[in-house]
């Protein structure tokens, strides 16, 4: 998925994972939304997670205005073995209006599906950060105003730090392949984001992310982003985040909300 357009499905503050547990027998809640940084916690065997959302971005540029609405971008993570989990996402409903000099187009329609998994590698020691692998690939299910009619891979190395109880760090490092035109292009994927505990349910995030042209043409799309989650109960979160683009292939702004829930309880 494109970094530019923050797609309100697969993203945490997985980083809370340092947070005092509360009186439960389950694991933290870790998420992977509201932004842009995949954790490195997988979920357990037996346990279903669904994380989805809402948002809208705005782009304007060179007099050219985009308004761009993604509603029910959904991920659900499924614990296959004590370090293997099964993703399963879609890019949502997509809404996507163009003003041109005062000539509006709009179009509509599903966006596509993703198909992947999650390896965690290890735990943190010392210096050495906690990690896993992530691997997936777009499924073309998608209207053709928002699909690339192609299976297209990413990847990405997820590494968190624990800086004290209620402070991390975590930061993805990938490529991503997008087939246009009949070309297959690539860009480089990074995210830096850190976590923190206000209290035992309510968290914060501030991150930096973005994507850098390899074989893709265009510029590099920079943006800073910050939001909150709050733990309605231990196994259902809510959040809300938005941000602003720091360069021009970035998009200028954008917000979202959603929620999370575990299965079962």
């Amino acid at each position: 998925m494109r970094s530019r357009t923050p797609t309100i499905r697969f993203v945490p503050i997985a980083l809370l994972l340092w947070l005092p547990a509360l009186a439960s027998s389950e694991p933290d809640l870790v998420t992977d939304r509201p932004d842009q940084t995949e954790s490195s916690v997988v979920v357990r065997p037996g346990r279903v997670q669904l994380e989805t959302g809402w948002t809208f971005s705005r782009e304007d540029e060179s007099g050219e205005r985009k308004d761009t609405e993604e509603a029910a971008g959904t991920l659900v993570r499924i614990g296959l073995a004590e370090r293997v989990e099964l993703r399963v996402g879609w890019a949502g409903y997509i809404s996507e209006d163009v003003d041109l000099a005062g000539a509006m187009t709009e179009a509509d329609g599903p966006g596509d599906a993703e198909l992947g998994a999650k390896l965690y590698l290890r735990e943190e020691q010392g210096r050495a950060p906690e990690l896993a692998l992530l691997a997936a690939v777009s499924l073309p299910t998608g209207a053709d105003e928002f699909s690339s009619d192609e299976l297209d891979p990413s990847f990405r190395i997820s590494a968190s730090h624990g800086l004290s109880e209620r402070l991390a760090i975590g930061y993805n490092a990938g490529l991503a392949w997008t087939s246009e035109s009949g070309a297959t292009l690539s860009s480089y994927l990074y995210t830096a984001a850190l976590g923190i505990g206000v209290t035992d349910r309510l968290g914060a995030f501030v991150e930096l992310f973005g994507e850098l042209p390899a074989s893709a043409p265009g510029r590099p799309a920079n943006s800073v982003d910050g939001g909150l989650t709050y733990l309605l109960r231990d196994n259902i979160q809510v959040d809300l985040a938005g941000g602003i683009g720091l360069s021009s292939a970035a998009d200028d702004w954008f917000v979202g909300l959603g929620i999370s829930v575990r299965f079962p309880r």
